[in-house]
């Protein structure tokens, strides 16, 4: 063992001499920034080494990290044959120096990895305080819990963040920062409808330290298999639209002003080609589309809406052409 622990101890400045050095220069009047990767890990995506800021007045180190998860990512065009290699600031992703608390003073991101959503980027965060630069687990969180490193927003001085599980659910996060904080002020969230038509939200927002929950839906207006075949708007701006989805499907889709639905059908209709007429029932109130307008049929009363003339799409007589599924020609 002990002639083991000298052949290590010789050995250790060879292995200090070989490591690779970055040096990033002009990200701060202040600091310097230093990346060692030793040797044998050059060529790793995840590279052992460490990382450190140094004061350039007093020489001081700021910072000192040792990972195994080291990342550099440049763009440079060139490869180096050195071991010690300048990184312009404005041409890596490892080193990110920003103020993200609002207090005047730059913090360091430093990527660590790939932790955060589908293997994207993740960084630790320290603050800035009292002339030391200080690990913030709550910043640092919004790097790994969301996709990516956060968005500073320095006129709102909000925080905003992004996260997603496959194709149809999508979260934006807006962060306000409290004693050095950052807690959530909005949360929206997108997903797909079961029924495959429509967008459902959820939004959050605080109010005197409580989060209110808001619930819609939206009829989207591009990006999908959606064909409207006819509209038209009231003079309130609410809207109906008649619409046709997966080549044989016939929905009736009504919103507000806000274009958020009110109302979704999507069972049978009935096309009544004399009178030019679209009818359907839910529950215990009869809908008869027109081509000028709807009249609402309870046990009750009709309700007659008339349509603003000038907002009429497409024609109502154009179902013929198709062939729905869940459409009866009378």
């Amino acid at each position: 063992m002990k002639k083991l622990f000298i052949l290590f101890f010789v050995s250790t400045p060879f292995l200090i001499s070989a490591q690779t050095t970055y040096t990033i220069l002009d990200f701060s009047t202040h600091y310097n920034a230093q990346i060692e990767i030793e040797q044998g890990f050059e060529n790793h995506e995840f590279k052992k080494g460490s990382f450190s800021i140094v004061n350039t007045t007093t020489d001081k180190q700021m910072l000192f990290i040792e990972s195994d998860e080291l990342i550099i990512e440049t763009d440079l065009t060139t490869k180096e044959k050195t071991t010690s290699t300048t990184l312009p600031y404005d041409r890596q992703n490892f080193l990110i120096f920003q103020d993200f608390n609002f207090d005047g003073l730059k913090d360091i991101a430093y990527m660590d990895g790939r932790n955060s959503c589908y293997g994207g980027p993740s960084y630790q965060i320290y603050l800035q305080e009292h002339q030391a630069f200080v690990y913030s687990p709550e910043f640092t969180r919004l790097s790994y819990e969301y996709c990516g490193m956060f968005q500073i927003a320095e006129k709102t001085k909000t925080i905003h963040t992004m996260t997603k599980s496959g194709c149809c659910w999508h979260q934006f996060s807006e962060f306000k920062v409290q004693n050095n904080i950052p807690i959530a002020i909005k949360i929206s969230e997108e997903s797909m409808n079961p029924n495959g038509i429509l967008l459902d939200y959820v939004e959050k927002e605080r109010v005197n330290n409580q989060m209110i929950e808001t619930k819609y839906s939206t009829l989207p207006d591009s990006g999908f298999d959606i064909q409207t075949i006819f509209s038209f708007q009231f003079k309130n701006s609410k809207k109906m639209n008649l619409v046709h989805a997966f080549s044989n499907q016939l929905y009736y889709v009504f919103t507000d002003k806000e274009d958020k639905v009110e109302l979704f059908y999507d069972e049978d209709f009935i096309y009544h080609k004399d009178e030019n007429t679209l009818t359907f029932t839910r529950k215990n109130t009869r809908y008869q589309i027109s081509a000028t307008g709807i009249t609402v049929q309870t046990p009750s009363k009709n309700i007659p809406m008339n349509a603003d003339g000038e907002t009429i799409e497409g024609e109502l007589a154009s179902l013929l052409s198709l062939t729905l599924d869940n459409l009866r020609v009378e």
